[in-house]
């Protein structure tokens, strides 16, 4: 038994990832002890060039002695690791391989986060209907439950009319138990132990909230995700893709950045914001294979904010609180396990490069944790550190939201479509290929039931409004841009130098 890791790459392309992960988020989602152990480990592991027993991790998966399997899964994000614990559950005789650049859980992915909303509060009533089925899982599936944290949550999105009473209304359809309500900005100064007494709401139409729904332990749900399909027999890979391989029309598998080639059946893409380049990096002749619009990387700012005994008894009780008034376009998470608070501000960026090859032009994202990630507030690019402020101060008022200022902040990347669905479903003009992938920033809440639906789609099971949802060649022709479509790019956050002079950034 062994984890199978290919080093060279690891030591090339994802040995800062690790030792970032130390200094970051994963000492306060895995346990400080736990998450320094497996950093020392890792680092000691690439530079020893070991590929055989390594302690990358305490999680194992059977050695193979080919390298062609049933199903090959590139990106151990929500959409990767939830195909591959439903594959290992419903297919225990076929070969699955999970492949990503680090030991798992990679500390980039956007899916590697200390906390994220879980809810079934859509106006869409098909999201609504997949909402309540993966919140019931998060609440009753003992693999998810004790992650899963019903705070509460506040949603007040100005500019959409009657949002509470249209999520409400859907959940009447559904003839489910509610306690969701609609009330009155006022009512804020206080509800929620006074918390947002400061906060100013009164260009806000009415406030939404929900008692039943909450958050997840991000990083530690999907590492348990991940750790339970690789004791069902996943192989788990560490290790860097260079390309797609094809021959005749069809996909037969994947090549490392070092040059091992892995063969599969099945080659399912969930490699979210990275897609786009992954494909024009394997077939750069072949447009008609390209992403296009279908999915772009786009990237929103999260901090992170160490908070003080005092401060937790305060913030005991509060909810999930998402303001999307045109101002403030941001979130707070409530308190974990870990003492830390989060924010995210909603307005999305890009990093628009020139892929001469294929000679298009899309965003990707930036894969080193220096320019992504950073753990001394003296290092904030000026422009970030903004942001995170107008969501503070938006939220919690001028007075309170200083005293929540963070201590690490990070760039949180995802694919994002055009239309909010996701992308489940065969490439139509690459056989054997798979794209499971397109989270959209809402995607993550789902890691229970994802590849459930994964798995129908590979068996020809989904329903028709399903395969129409996620199909690659929806008409997308006239749909209006993605509202949260980033319009910024990296290359223009404002920063300041050593004498405090404002200039742009160098991400």
């Amino acid at each position: 038994m062994a984890i199978v890791q290919d080093t060279t790459s690891v030591l090339e392309d994802a040995k800062e990832e690790i030792l970032w992960t130390s200094t970051i988020l994963a000492d306060k989602s895995l346990g400080k002890q736990r998450a320094q152990g497996i950093v020392k480990s890792s680092f000691v592991a690439c530079a020893n060039n070991e590929n055989e027993e390594t302690r990358v991790q305490q999680y194992e998966a059977p050695t193979m002695s080919t390298t062609r399997v049933n199903y090959l899964i590139v990106g151990a994000g929500v959409f990767g690791a939830s195909t591959a614990l439903h594959l290992s559950k419903q297919k225990p005789s076929a070969s699955v391989m999970l492949i990503d650049r680090t030991p798992f859980p990679c500390p980039i992915a956007a899916s590697h986060d200390i906390n994220k909303a879980v809810r079934a509060d859509y106006t869409d009533i098909f999201y609504c209907r997949l909402g309540l089925e993966t919140l019931n899982r998060w609440k009753t599936d003992p693999l998810f439950k004790n992650y899963f944290h019903q705070s509460g949550m506040i949603t007040i999105k100005n500019g959409v009319e009657s949002l509470g009473h249209k999520i409400i209304e859907n959940f009447k359809k559904f003839n489910v138990y509610y306690e969701a309500e609609v009330f009155k900005p006022a009512e804020m100064k206080t509800r929620f132990d006074g918390l947002f007494a400061d906060g100013d709401y009164s260009h806000v139409d009415e406030v939404y909230y929900n008692p039943l729904s909450g958050w997840a332990e991000a990083a530690r749900a999907l590492e348990a995700t991940t750790k339970a399909a690789v004791d069902n027999g996943v192989r788990y890979m560490a290790a860097s893709i260079s390309t797609l391989l094809l021959d005749a029309g069809r996909c037969t598998g994947v090549r490392t950045t070092d040059g091992q080639a892995f063969h599969a059946e099945h080659v399912i893409l969930s490699t979210g914001a990275g897609t786009a380049k992954l494909i024009a990096d394997s077939v750069p002749d072949k447009p008609e294979l390209q992403v296009g619009r279908r999915i772009t990387a786009a990237a929103v700012c999260e901090a992170a904010k160490d908070v003080t005994e005092e401060q937790k008894k305060r913030y005991k009780r509060m909810p999930v609180f998402v303001l999307d008034d045109g101002v403030t376009q941001g979130e707070t998470m409530p308190i974990t396990p870990d003492s830390q608070m989060k924010f995210i501000r909603d307005v999305p960026w890009k990093n628009t490069v020139r892929h001469e090859e294929s000679g298009q032009s899309f965003s990707v994202p930036l894969t080193t944790p220096s320019k992504s990630q950073w753990t001394d507030p003296e290092d904030f690019p000026l422009g970030l550190k903004e942001e995170i402020e107008t969501v503070a101060k938006g939220i919690y008022g001028e007075k309170e939201g200083s005293n929540l200022l963070p201590n690490t902040l990070r760039m949180c990347w995802d694919g994002l479509t055009q239309d909010d669905n996701w992308y489940i479903c065969p490439h139509p003009r690459c056989a054997n290929l798979f794209i499971a992938t397109g989270g959209s920033f809402h995607g993550w809440k789902f890691l229970p039931i994802l590849g459930e639906y994964v798995i129908r789609m590979l068996d020809g099971g989904l329903s028709s409004e399903e395969a129409g949802r996620w199909a690659w060649d929806r008409d997308l022709e006239g749909l209006p841009p993605n509202p949260i479509e980033p319009k910024r790019e990296l290359r223009d956050i404002k920063s300041q130098d050593a004498n405090g002079s404002i200039q742009k950034s160098k991400l």
